[in-house]
């Protein structure tokens, strides 16, 4: 597991210690995310909450008013620092790890981020819901990587290119088209509870139609 894979939890964490939230706002969220990631929002109660973050629930309600005003709390923070921080983490992660090879680079990103996704699906799945209402959320998400894609990704391919191993395209058009095949994979475990996925083998699936998509021959 790469460093970018390390819980959303130590990321968070370190956000709030960085906030002029108080020690016992500060355990209320991180009860929440711990809880609406393994149990899920719906069946998380505010009781739950309470006694994960060991505070009374009059405490919980004091600054966040309803199960609802805690949410959005804590996506808040997720979307602004922590997305962006892991995604910081994760584009280092592919530099260090840089390969010759463009098959190899591919094994990497796609073995990565499902791993990344499948332990993080419930966490997903509200982001989810919340990006749906308030499309400005994925506007600040998406902007983060279209910055990271330039400074350290579109190097990376340009070499790749240069060696006659991928096509010619735009590296947002490249990651865009890597990134929509990751996730239609891992979509189905992380909407549905009853879904699995095996990384090594759909790994191999989507690296195989990959490689095979974005090779120059296969472009003309």
């Amino acid at each position: 597991m790469t460093q970018s894979n390390r819980p959303v939890e130590d990321a968070f964490a370190a956000s709030l210690r960085t906030s002029d939230l108080t020690d016992k706002q500060q355990a209320v969220l991180t009860a929440c995310l711990a809880l609406f990631s393994r149990k899920g929002f719906d069946a998380t109660s505010t009781k739950d909450i309470a006694q994960l973050a060991h505070v009374s629930e009059g405490t919980v309600y004091k600054k966040y008013r309803s199960k609802q005003g805690l949410l959005d709390a804590l996506l808040a923070p997720l979307a602004t620092v922590v997305v962006p921080r892991l995604a910081k983490e994760f584009m280092g992660e592919i530099a260090r790890n840089d390969s010759a090879d463009f098959r190899a680079f591919l094994d990497f990103i796609v073995r990565d981020r499902m791993a990344f996704a499948i332990s993080n699906r419930q966490l997903i799945r509200i982001m989810i819901g919340r990006v749906l209402n308030d499309p400005q959320m994925l506007t600040t998400v998406l902007g983060q990587f279209s910055d990271a894609i330039t400074e350290t990704i579109e190097p990376i391919l340009k070499r790749y290119q240069q060696a006659g191993q991928l096509v010619d395209w735009p590296a947002t058009t490249i990651m865009r088209t890597i990134a929509s095949t990751v996730i239609g994979t891992t979509m189905p475990c992380i909407l549905l509870d009853t879904a699995d996925l095996d990384i090594d083998s759909a790994t191999a699936e989507v690296v195989d139609f990959l490689a095979k998509g974005l090779s120059p021959g296969e472009s003309r």
